[in-house]
């Protein structure tokens, strides 16, 4: 049940409200996709990839179409297919595709780069290779990417240690509500990481992230409010 539930985040990330197009709207976009457009190409093969029951040659066949043109969300999208959407996956082709998209600029292959790289998923462990591509992602919005770059910074991992990175990094996150970026906010406070040691500054975003729904905020909080 956990690993589908990640694939379907993976599969169904920055996916608009086409996800669910109905066989009317499927028959609209399907005469766009023969013609050759790589945006309508995608919503097909996004439509096969997330029916019930999931037809996977549909899919990946209008996403190799869309991967194929160059167009950066159809190689994104192939290349989350062959990492987490078909049995048996494919990490290093999805690594293929992913660098091209990432290339482009796209920001969510950018993370998953970061994270293939940061996993040795695909391509050998590279920890300064995921930290480059979580900086591309993390400029350009993307939360996960933020809070992993600002890991890195404050345990040194393929990156200078430097806790005025770190700090940068998580804040940038926490302010998209990542709640484990809050807790690291509180911890950073609470211990003087970085910043003078602040207890009410502690306090506030330790409340923030068991506001958000983690559960280890919680017990830093209560400590920390008994001293």
């Amino acid at each position: 049940m956990k690993r589908t539930i990640a694939v379907l985040a993976l599969l169904t990330c920055g996916l608009p409200l086409w996800a669910a197009t109905d066989q009317s709207g499927l028959a609209a976009l399907k005469q766009k996709a023969v013609a050759g457009d790589p945006a309508a190409q995608v919503k097909v093969g996004m439509s096969y990839a997330l029916e019930y029951p999931r037809n996977i040659r549909e899919a990946m066949k209008w996403l190799r179409m869309a991967a194929n043109q160059g167009y950066p969300e159809g190689e994104y999208r192939l290349g989350g297919m062959l990492d987490v959407g078909i049995t048996p996956q494919n990490p290093a082709e999805a690594v293929k595709w992913y660098t091209l998209a990432a290339q482009q600029g796209y920001r969510d292959a950018q993370y998953r780069l970061g994270v293939m790289y940061d996993q040795g998923r695909g391509v050998p462990q590279n920890y300064t290779e995921a930290a480059r591509w979580y900086q591309k992602a993390g400029e350009q919005g993307r939360p996960e990417a933020q809070y992993r770059l600002g890991e890195m910074y404050e345990d040194g991992q393929g990156v200078p240690k430097d806790y005025d990175a770190a700090m940068k990094w998580y804040r940038l996150a926490a302010a998209q509500h990542r709640p484990e970026a809050e807790f690291k906010l509180g911890s950073f406070y609470e211990h003087g990481y970085g910043v003078a040691a602040n207890k009410d500054q502690a306090i506030y975003w330790y409340h923030r992230s068991w506001d958000h729904g983690n559960p280890l905020a919680e017990q830093s909080l209560k400590a920390l409010e008994e001293q």
